[in-house]
């Protein structure tokens, strides 16, 4: 720990979501009247009288991890010799080497009109608890199943939400943002230099004469069934995405030039021979391969001008794009 944060006025203390303490400063301990060995590596239990832990339990730890953040929060710490020492508590929640932490810090309070309210509340609520126990521990787990429920179904919400943020309403393929989000990714430092990438630019042919003749409707239904046609064609790490409008992408990692082409062409065949394209629809695609030296940007462009050379030269046909 830094020595000035060590030795800070304020107490100071990492948590991970286990509530095991990872770092307490000096100042903390000292305050509480341990050495620093009795309290690092112990659950945040050994420090919390029985009210302060049912309001760990039921607010601090629930509000930090669905908001990031606590301020303000009044709590109480036992030290070592058995005082309840009261403390306004603010953390963060930090995400460091890939491992979560909940940073912690708080004021000894000496004017504590409101704290004591919420305290004595608590202490009389415990008393009152303690002289029905085994009512106390059949309603705390009823509160932490339903707590545990409703933490589960807020993480499956914000899944879901992130899943409909990255996906395309129509197709049901990854949007754009998600694409370039994922083609990022290939050309950071550590990775772009080893690894074999391709891109697909895809085209629907004359789209705009397929909705002026049969109408929107049947627009959006082939965009579908072409974006069913590319999810059901993609391998497990390949991403197929709405580009825009008509237009549709796909990343295909570990894939040279060779396999790349192969892959367009037998996209363009199925397409032309699908048992729903009725109305007469063909793609254009345009091929890029990572070459050394390439940004997400140039591999792009190149993708992009092999697009426009297949749609000036015919036509439902593969085009690959050179570093020339």
């Amino acid at each position: 720990m830094d020595r000035q944060l060590d030795s800070a006025p304020f107490g100071y203390f990492t948590l991970d979501d286990t509530g095991m303490m990872i770092d307490v400063n000096q100042t903390l301990h000292s305050l509480l009247g341990y050495q620093l060995h009795e309290v690092q590596g112990k659950h945040i239990n050994l420090l919390l009288p029985n009210a302060s832990r049912s309001f760990y339990q039921l607010y601090f730890f629930p509000m930090i991890r669905l908001q990031n953040k606590v301020e303000e929060m009044y709590f109480s710490f036992k030290s070592k010799d058995g005082q309840e020492i009261p403390v306004l508590l603010n953390a963060l929640r930090n995400e460091r080497d890939g491992k979560v932490f909940n940073d912690c810090a708080c004021l000894h309070m000496k004017s504590r009109i409101e704290y004591e309210e919420v305290i004595l509340a608590a202490k009389k609520d415990t008393e009152t608890r303690n002289l029905l126990k085994a009512k106390q521990i059949a309603e705390l787990e009823r509160l932490r199943i339903e707590l545990e429920s409703k933490q589960k179904k807020l993480l499956a919400v914000n899944e879901s939400l992130l899943e409909m943020a990255n996906t395309d309403g129509l197709t049901g393929l990854r949007n754009r943002h998600y694409l370039q989000d994922c083609l990022s990714s290939y050309f950071m430092p550590d990775t772009e230099q080893f690894l074999t990438l391709s891109f697909l630019l895809i085209d629907i042919d004359y789209f705009k004469k397929v909705n002026d003749t049969y109408g929107h409707l049947t627009g959006d239904s082939i965009l579908r069934k072409l974006g069913n046609l590319l999810r059901d064609g993609t391998r497990k790490d390949d991403v197929a995405a709405r580009y825009g409008g008509e237009e549709f992408a796909l990343v295909l990692p570990s894939t040279g030039k060779v396999e790349a082409l192969e892959i367009a062409e037998r996209i363009r065949c199925r397409v032309e021979n699908a048992d729903w394209n009725t109305y007469g629809v063909t793609i254009s695609i345009g091929v890029a391969t990572k070459v050394p030296g390439d940004t997400e940007n140039s591999l792009q462009s190149r993708a992009d001008w092999a697009l426009y050379y297949s749609k000036e030269h015919g036509r439902n046909r593969v085009t690959f794009g050179t570093e020339e």
